[in-house]
């Protein structure tokens, strides 16, 4: 029921592996045997899209992230909740994040549609600016939402292709809100 809402409305982003918002972009270059659906669910900027009424997040006012990116290749099933700021409010990104894969999770357990051991969960970040001194408090929200490794934050590059199909993507550590330097 709440893909078929997704597929047939406006949320679905036909034949889009890219999405822009406010200069802030994600992309994913498919590979061979990979199906991969963008969903545009932030009823602020896509309007067609109802998955917030659908899912009970307008009852409480509450923040719903960007995009919601399906990914499948053989038996593996993936679906990642994704939140590109322009600004640095990391804070502002994971809550979004975290809500709608909470009120999404509770939609299909309710409904007996799918349970989450027919899928995994993750959430991909896109912030631009410094990283707050916050930043571990942050994580340890992502890891007790999506679990370790399952979620990233990205300041630097676009592609979240590595993230998506579990071959990169780890979140670095940070110290102090500034990054480590690589060697």
């Amino acid at each position: 029921m709440c893909f078929d809402i997704l597929m047939l409305s406006g949320c679905l982003l036909p034949g889009k592996t890219s999405f822009k918002e406010e200069g802030v972009s994600i992309n994913i270059q498919p590979e061979s045997g990979e199906t991969i659906l963008f969903f545009s669910i932030d009823d602020q900027v896509n309007t067609q899209c109802k998955l917030r009424q659908l899912l009970g997040m307008n009852k409480e006012k509450t923040r719903i992230c960007d995009l919601l990116v399906f990914y499948a290749k053989e038996d593996r099933r993936i679906i990642c909740f994704v939140e590109l700021k322009r600004s640095g409010k990391l804070g502002d990104a994971v809550e979004q994040v975290i809500n709608t894969s909470k009120y999404f999770q509770q939609f299909l357990n309710k409904n007996k549609y799918l349970n989450q051991s027919n899928y995994l969960s993750k959430a991909f970040i896109i912030l631009e600016g410094s990283v707050p001194k916050e930043y571990q408090e942050y994580k340890d929200k992502l890891d007790n939402a999506f679990g370790k490794n399952n979620y990233d934050h990205n300041g630097r590059s676009t592609d979240f292709g590595n993230f998506l199909r579990g071959t990169g993507g780890i979140p670095r550590e940070y110290k102090k809100g500034k990054r480590k330097k690589s060697k």
